[in-house]
């Protein structure tokens, strides 16, 4: 199972800029709308010290970390939902991800406009809600026809779109609208695009360190994440070789470069728990949703895992390191055997018994 994550925005927020810090890829970048014509797609590994812990301890010749897709589309514009710009092509491409990445400019923009990044934001998610407003008009029209078949299921579900429709005019996004556990299942089948969780990205002046009052609450209203980065700063240190880029860093006060934490930022609003698998010369990790089982996870590693699963031993991945090997942790009784509904923790180190 992958994740990922849309990068949106206005044009000339420094989408593509942030794209280049995240994925080290160079990208076409300069100041005019629609030089993003088809979308920037890289997948991003994210740096995992227990993962390096373990293939040393196992010896292992291949490490193959957690990865984050990432994808960078066009500029929003004002009438993107109509079509205008390069608008239903990209947003229809966001439909896909998991988490977008709201890029906001705390810089002053070329049309000369204030500095307030708030009714910036507020445009794009304009957009976003009246794209959702023409999905859900036409799935109340496709319902409406689908009455005859089962009348129950569809005045349940267009009570559910009446009071969603009313909830977006009233620029309430899908994913702060309070729903029943059926009225939930009807929401995932329109693949919204205000229903899935937001990630501010203030992308602030070189020379700016505090990120404006009004940018806080905005995210913290909708209870959305916030980051603060110059994203032209951080695409320029990660170009450098190892050596200077420490420098540079040191010179800047910062252990690392923040597309890291920004990555971790993602990782943490998507929910997600990572478990390891240590077989041959390879250690790997994993991502997967809280709460995930055993048997799920033996899906995810391979279908025939899954299919033949007998059960797993699991052990966190720190008591096996004290452990110092599988043999000792066995020994020693911190490898435990799980049944098929053990929802995993984050951290633990799974081997897999099947039937072939």
């Amino acid at each position: 199972m992958s994740w990922s994550c849309g990068i949106v925005g206005l044009p000339n927020a420094g989408k593509s800029t942030l794209f280049k810090a995240l994925t080290t890829i160079d990208v076409p970048i300069d100041s005019y709308p629609f030089t993003t014509i088809d979308p920037n797609v890289a997948v991003v590994p994210l740096e995992d010290r227990r993962l390096e812990a373990l293939a040393k301890l196992c010896s292992s010749t291949k490490v193959t970390p957690p990865a984050i897709r990432i994808v960078d589309v066009a500029g929003l514009v004002k009438g993107a939902s109509r079509g205008e710009g390069l608008g239903n092509r990209f947003l229809g491409e966001l439909r896909n991800v998991d988490l977008l990445l709201h890029v906001v400019a705390g810089f002053a923009p070329l049309n000369g406009e204030g500095t307030n990044p708030v009714p910036r934001a507020a445009l794009v998610n304009l957009e976003l809600i009246l794209a959702d407003l023409e999905t859900v008009t036409r799935r109340k029209e496709k319902v409406q026809a689908q009455r005859k078949g089962d009348p129950g299921e569809a005045a349940a579900e267009l009570l559910f779109l009446d009071n969603l429709e009313k909830q977006l005019l009233q620029g309430t996004p899908a994913r702060l609208v309070q729903l029943g556990a059926a009225e939930k299942e009807f929401l995932e089948r329109l693949f919204l695009l205000t229903s899935k969780k937001m990630l501010y990205i203030y992308n602030r002046a070189e020379d700016e360190d505090a990120v404006p009052a009004e940018m806080m609450q905005l995210a913290r209203g909708e209870g959305s994440g916030l980051i603060s980065l110059c994203a032209r700063l951080e695409a320029e240190i990660g170009e450098l070789p190892e050596d200077e880029r420490k420098l540079f860093l040191k010179e800047y006060g910062l252990e690392e470069l923040q597309v890291q934490e920004l990555l971790r930022e993602c990782y943490r609003r998507l929910e997600l728990l990572t478990f390891y698998t240590v077989k041959g010369e390879e250690s790997r990790a994993w991502f997967a949703p809280r709460g995930t089982t055993t048997l799920e996870a033996a899906f995810m590693v391979h279908t025939d895992m899954g299919r033949g699963f007998i059960k797993a031993e699991v052990i966190p991945w720190n008591l096996l390191l004290e452990a110092g090997a599988l043999t000792a942790a066995r020994e020693q009784g911190t490898l435990r055997t799980e049944g098929r509904h053990y929802p995993l923790a984050d951290g633990e180190v799974l081997y897999f018994h099947f039937r072939a």
